[in-house]
C-alpha cells in the first residue's frame, strides 16, 4: 500500500514538473525560438518536393532549397502587393465618395433621431440640438487624446515592421540552411536519446496541430455557408462576399460573427427595419450555436480528447496565456501528455 502511495506521489510530482516545464517553455522560451520553429516546419513541408527535384534533375540540394524558398517569397510578395494595391484602390474610392458618405450618415442620423422620438417621445430637434452642442467638446477631446496616441502608434508600428522584416529574414535563411542539411539534422536528432524523444513529442504535436487547423477550417466553412445562405434569404445582394468575409472573421479569436452581426442588427433596428434585424440576430445565434456544438466535438475527436477536456484546456489556456490560449491550452495538454508517456 505504501509502495503504491509512493508511486502515485512520484507520478503526481512528475506531472507537476512536466507541467511547470511546458508552461515555462511556452511562456518564455517559445517566443524566442518561433523563427527557427517556423523555419523547421517550413523545411519539413518543402523537403519531399526538394528530394523529388534533387533525384529527377540531379542538381545540388542547396540550389533547389534556395529556388523553392525564393519562389515562395515571390508568391508571398505578389500576394502582399495585390492586397496593398486593392486596399489603396478602396481607400481612394472612399475619399472620392466622402461627400456621398457624409450625406448617408446625415440621413441615417435623421432616421435615428426620428426613431428615438417615436420610442421615447423626446422631439428629434431637441436630440439633434443637444448632440450638436456637445460635438465641438467631443471633437476637441478626441484631438487631444487621439493625435498623441496615433503618433505613438505610428512609431510602434514602424518598429514592429522592422522587427517583422528581421524575423522574416531569419526564417528564410534558416529554412534554406535546414533544407540543405535536413537529412543529417534529422538523423542526428533521431540517434540522440533526448533528440529522439523530442522528435516523437514534436511529431505528435505536429499531427495534433494539423488536426486542429483542419477542424477550424471545417467549422469556418460551415459558418460561411450559414452566413451566405442567411444573407441571401434576407435579400442582400452581396451575400456571397459578405458571408465569406464574416466566415473568415469568425475563425479569428478576437473577432467572431458577433462583431459584424450585432452592430448590423442594432443599426437595422434603429432604422425601423425589424425583419432584417431579426434575421441578422437569428444568423448570429445559429452561427454561435454551431461553433459551440462543432468545436468541442470536431477538435476533441481529432486530438483524441474528450470535448469537455478541450473546453477545459481552452479556458485554462485563455486564463494563463491570454488571447492565444485557445490554441496554446490544448497544445500544452498534448505536450504534457506526450512528454509524460515518453519519459515513463
Amino acid at each position: 500500500m505504501k509502495q503504491e502511495a509512493k508511486e502515485s506521489m512520484r507520478g503526481i510530482g512528475k506531472i507537476l514538473g512536466i507541467t511547470i516545464s511546458v508552461y515555462a517553455g511556452i511562456r518564455w522560451l517559445f517566443p524566442l525560438v518561433i523563427p527557427f520553429f517556423a523555419a523547421f516546419l517550413l523545411a519539413k513541408l518543402l523537403n519531399p518536393l526538394v528530394e523529388k527535384l534533387e533525384n529527377k534533375l540531379k542538381l545540388k540540394r542547396s540550389i533547389w532549397s534556395s529556388l523553392l524558398v525564393g519562389a515562395l517569397l515571390l508568391l508571398l510578395g505578389a500576394a502582399i502587393f495585390f492586397f496593398l494595391k486593392t486596399l489603396a484602390i478602396q481607400v481612394k474610392n472612399v475619399m472620392e465618395n466622402l461627400d456621398l458618405y457624409r450625406q448617408q450618415v446625415g440621413k441615417f442620423w435623421e432616421e435615428c433621431c426620428c426613431q428615438i422620438e417615436s420610442l421615447t417621445g423626446i422631439q428629434a430637434e431637441v436630440i439633434r440640438y443637444g448632440v450638436e452642442q456637445r460635438m465641438p467638446t467631443v471633437m476637441d477631446h478626441a484631438k487631444e487624446n487621439m493625435i498623441p496616441a496615433m503618433m505613438n502608434g505610428t512609431f510602434l508600428y514602424a518598429k514592429n515592421m522592422f522587427v517583422f522584416i528581421g524575423i522574416c529574414f531569419v526564417v528564410v535563411i534558416s529554412t534554406i540552411l535546414i533544407l540543405k542539411d535536413y537529412k543529417k539534422m534529422r538523423a542526428a536528432l533521431a540517434n540522440h536519446p533526448v533528440g529522439s524523444m523530442a522528435l516523437n513529442v514534436c511529431r505528435s504535436a505536429y499531427g495534433a496541430g494539423g488536426a486542429y487547423i483542419k477542424s477550424q477550417i471545417i467549422i469556418m466553412v460551415v459558418i460561411t455557408v450559414i452566413c451566405v445562405a442567411g444573407l441571401y434569404l434576407s435579400g442582400n445582394e452581396y451575400a456571397l462576399l459578405a458571408g465569406c468575409g464574416i466566415g473568415i472573421c469568425d475563425a479569428m479569436p478576437f473577432l467572431g460573427t458577433g462583431t459584424i452581426f450585432v452592430p448590423w442588427a442594432i443599426i437595422e433596428l434603429v432604422q425601423g427595419k425589424y425583419m432584417l434585424a431579426a434575421i441578422y440576430t437569428i444568423i448570429y445565434t445559429v452561427c454561435t450555436l454551431m461553433r459551440e456544438i462543432l468545436e468541442p466535438k470536431l477538435i476533441g475527436n481529432k486530438l483524441g480528447m474528450h470535448p469537455l477536456a478541450v473546453i477545459i484546456t481552452m479556458y485554462v489556456g485563455l486564463e494563463i496565456y491570454g488571447l492565444w490560449g485557445f490554441a496554446l491550452g490544448p497544445l500544452s495538454y498534448i505536450l504534457i501528455k506526450e512528454i509524460y508517456y515518453e519519459t515513463r
